[in-house]
């Protein structure tokens, strides 16, 4: 393959072409307070050139096949596939990569892309690889916000994901990963008594310049609960905490509607006080009603896609209930904003 027919296959442009509306990056940053700090975004509007580009490349790339336990920003998979193959497990251990998306730098793209396409030549390698690497990097690593950088991170994340797998195989272990999101699981291997294995896999990861946040390292015996989930050897159910939580939220949102209307800034702060007292709603002080707004939607999402999960649930009606609860408290609020 040649750069120009690369080019003329996925975008219908000449290699010149493309290479001058990668030139002209114009992305848009913003900041979203996380646990510790914030997380930089980096998207494009979806009008522009580059917006388009990334948007081709990405249904070429998607036809290279992941491995099985790749579950992030793959089709027909989710974060409840990633989490329902550990079902039956007895021990559990979840890793964290530090600074995901960031530490996939040009260097590793392009090393990486290369494995996974053919070339007429090691000029014509060189052109395309680098067209690709400029397409998909912002300040030479990887943007999280563009529309590319969940498939270019699955892909970059491919050799890694082998070599954990075929690993955990030999020692009985379950391994998926969603996005930086490393999980294994076992009924005899005990993670807390072979801390050697750890080591194995960040031994593993660090091939790719990657580090284990440690500070996110979860591991334990018989259950655990992850993001509002909690897996165990019975099956996957919803986090009692988290269920809590979003009663506590519905019942503010009930009592408040007159301060909703009246005086949203004295809404926000009423809520924060009551995040205060019950230690924690939400991992940060809400700042303005639209960011409760947002809150709320991630909420939404999370009972939509278990119910979607759980059709048998004995607690579905239950769950419909509450799901029903909070759509019309983020209409009240969407009326305000």
């Amino acid at each position: 393959m040649t750069a120009e027919s690369f080019c003329k296959m996925i975008w219908n442009y000449s290699y010149s072409t493309v290479q001058s509306k990668i030139a002209q990056k114009k992305y848009k940053t913003i900041s979203i307070p996380k646990r510790n700090g914030f997380r930089e975004l980096s998207f494009l509007d979806p009008k522009t050139d580059l917006h388009m580009l990334q948007s081709g490349l990405v249904n070429f790339l998607k036809k290279i096949e992941l491995p099985v336990c790749a579950k992030g920003f793959v089709k027909g998979e989710s974060y409840l596939s990633y989490l329902e193959h550990h079902i039956g497990s007895i021990h559990f251990l979840r890793l964290d990569i530090k600074d995901f998306f960031p530490s996939i730098t040009r260097k590793l793209i392009e090393r990486e892309i290369s494995c996974f396409m053919s070339f007429d030549s090691e000029e014509e390698k060189k052109k395309i690889v680098k067209l690709v690497s400029d397409l998909v990097t912002y300040h030479n690593c990887l943007p999280q916000g563009a529309v590319s950088s969940p498939v270019i991170s699955n892909i970059v994340m491919i050799r890694i994901d082998q070599r954990i797998l075929k690993y955990c195989q030999v020692l009985g272990i379950k391994y998926t990963r969603y996005a930086d999101d490393l999980l294994f699981s076992s009924e005899e291997f005990d993670f807390n008594d072979k801390k050697w294995f750890l080591r194995k896999i960040k031994h593993i990861v660090s091939d790719g310049n990657f580090k284990i946040n440690y500070g996110k390292l979860k591991s334990s015996t018989r259950e655990i609960s992850l993001n509002g989930y909690v897996i165990s050897q019975e099956g996957l159910r919803l986090s009692r905490q988290r269920l809590n939580d979003i009663k506590k939220v519905v019942s503010f949102a009930s009592s408040n509607r007159q301060m909703l209307q009246s005086d949203p800034n004295s809404y926000v702060q009423a809520l924060n006080q009551l995040n205060l007292e019950h230690r924690g709603l939400s991992v940060y002080p809400f700042k303005s009603v639209y960011q409760f707004y947002q809150f709320l939607c991630g909420y939404r999402s999370y009972l939509i896609s278990f119910l979607k999960y759980d059709i048998e649930s004995q607690f579905r009606k239950k769950l419909c209930k509450l799901l029903d609860k909070l759509e019309k408290i983020i209409k009240q609020i969407a009326s305000v904003l």
